[in-house]
């Protein structure tokens, strides 16, 4: 089976209506804005509405990605969709998505990779692509955490973080010609003792029958998410900074070499100390988080509209996405636009 090479053809994005600033939050909670943005670096976030669960905001970056690629969904192989907060517990929005978009019979592979999924879902498609199992895939990130959280003290200094969005790319095989084009290399990884430092607890069926969720549960509030910010910060430099590396390194790169740096947008001071690790110049550092908050597996596709947005992201640009998430786990992705 013949080897392709592959390329991102197209992008689109999707953020809710709905702008949910600083000052709104701190009407509600024991907060400020510039408590919120000295922390954080986030101004505002968007919350989606009732009819917007996360595979309607999946499905609506998914066509506008085919839309800018100029590609019909008839032409799409296969779907890899990443999200920590699906409509249900189970099935996941891939098969959602699927159907919205009125696709053929294909597959719709889910990827659990939380803050990591769009990295993951990318590198997953890039080797189906590379394969010859497929010709034209969609990867899509998104996310509704808007539900979950809530306007408390006890929960502050994690739901001010959080925002709803999606974002998708088309990838396409193409024939292998020269190695500084289209996408070079991938990496994923992850590191399971640090799963007790951010986690959503329930529900689950860890425990068994009684423990899914429970009385106690709904009253501990083991339902929303819970962050040891510290950790995860040292945690998130260091392998965002290593998976990085690791990647220039084995495709004979310097950080000179990269015209964009993509990292997911967890919080501006992580973004900053992975940038200054790296010794990258700071306006080759994409920075939206300012205006989407977190949205996990949609930040990194948000950020690519961006940075193409203000003009940064042009064709032919050497890019490296990097991510970390819940589990713990991260990803990278080398790439030529």
């Amino acid at each position: 089976m013949p080897t392709h090479s592959a390329h991102i053809s197209g992008l689109g994005t999707y953020l809710p209506e709905r702008v949910v600033t600083n000052h709104e939050m701190s009407q509600h909670m024991n907060t400020s804005d510039a408590w919120i943005r000295e922390r954080s670096g986030i101004l505002s976030r968007r919350y989606a509405g009732k009819e917007e669960p996360t595979s309607v905001l999946g499905t609506l970056a998914c066509q506008k990605a085919l839309e800018d690629a100029g590609t019909s969904i008839e032409e799409i192989d296969m779907i890899f969709a990443a999200t920590l907060s699906p409509d249900h517990y189970f099935p996941g929005i891939g098969v959602q998505i699927q159907n919205a978009l009125g696709a053929k019979h294909i597959g719709a592979i889910d990827i659990r990779g939380q803050c990591s999924g769009f990295t993951w879902a990318f590198s997953t498609a890039n080797a189906y692509l590379r394969a010859g199992m497929a010709r034209k895939v969609l990867v899509v990130g998104a996310e509704r955490h808007s539900p979950v959280f809530g306007w408390d003290d006890d929960d502050r200094n994690v739901s001010v973080l959080f925002g709803d969005g999606a974002g998708a790319i088309v990838l396409e095989a193409q024939p292998e010609t020269t190695p500084r084009q289209g996408i070079l290399d991938n990496l994923v990884g992850c590191d399971g003792s640090g799963l007790p430092h951010l986690i959503m607890e329930r529900p689950g069926m860890g425990q068994g029958r009684d423990d899914f969720i429970n009385h106690d549960d709904l009253e501990a509030k083991n339902f929303r998410p819970r962050m040891q910010g510290r950790q995860v910060f040292k945690h998130a430099v260091t392998r965002m900074s290593e998976a990085a590396t690791q990647l220039l390194q084995r495709n004979n790169l310097d950080v000179a070499d990269l015209d964009l740096l993509i990292p997911h947008q967890a919080n501006i001071r992580i973004i900053e100390a992975v940038g200054q690790k790296l010794g990258i110049d700071a306006e080759k550092v994409v920075v939206n988080i300012q205006h989407t908050g977190n949205t996990t597996a949609a930040t990194i596709p948000l950020a690519m509209e961006a940075a193409r947005q203000d003009g940064r992201l042009q064709k032919g640009k050497c890019v490296l996405s990097v991510a970390f998430g819940a589990g713990f786990t991260w990803g990278a992705n080398l790439f030529y636009w």
